[in-house]
């Protein structure tokens, strides 16, 4: 389980952009297109603050 302040993201195997996981999502990179969900990808806990 997953703190409030810090939302589930992967980071792509491919590309090694990280970005976050929405509920519902299909799990996609945004960048190349890597499908995340087949559990290629390393879970990340990332913040959300902006610092």
């Amino acid at each position: 389980m997953y703190p409030k302040n810090a939302p589930q993201s992967f980071r792509c195997s491919r590309c090694g952009n990280t970005f976050k996981v929405d509920q519902g999502s299909n799990d996609i990179c945004p960048i190349c297109g890597f499908n995340c969900k087949t559990g290629h990808c390393q879970q990340l806990e990332t913040s959300d603050e902006g610092y």
